[in-house]
């Protein structure tokens, strides 16, 4: 079964995903900031992260700046899911954008889509 990390301080958003990607046969962990959430990733080994930025203890970049220096986990995919504005967040040209709150639908084919084609 593909595994997602969920990433986000917000219960009900992390509840709302959760719902979603489990009704679609996902499994999920989840983490409620970004050094816990590479904890989890380390123990886990998920195989799409979807990352909030803003969260206490350590923000989006900076859990991401950290995910691509671990070797084990460097090329695994990660959507932002954020309830900023636009590609203004975007950590990289590749990681892609879902602005809160997400569509269903949209989350789906963006998980799907980033499954296919991991990070090089």
């Amino acid at each position: 079964m593909t595994k997602i990390l969920i990433i986000d301080d917000d219960p009900n958003i992390v509840g709302f995903l959760t719902n979603v990607l489990t009704d679609n046969d996902y499994e999920v962990v989840s983490a409620d900031n970004g050094a816990d959430g590479l904890r989890v990733a380390r123990d886990e080994a998920p195989d799409l992260i979807l990352l909030d930025i803003e969260m206490p203890t350590a923000t989006g970049p900076d859990f991401y700046r950290r995910l691509r220096h671990e070797k084990a986990l460097k090329t695994t995919p990660v959507i932002v899911v954020s309830g900023y504005h636009s590609k203004h967040i975007a950590l990289t040209k590749n990681v892609p954008v879902l602005e809160k709150p997400v569509d269903e639908d949209q989350l789906l084919a963006q998980v799907r889509a980033s499954l296919k084609n991991p990070v090089a």
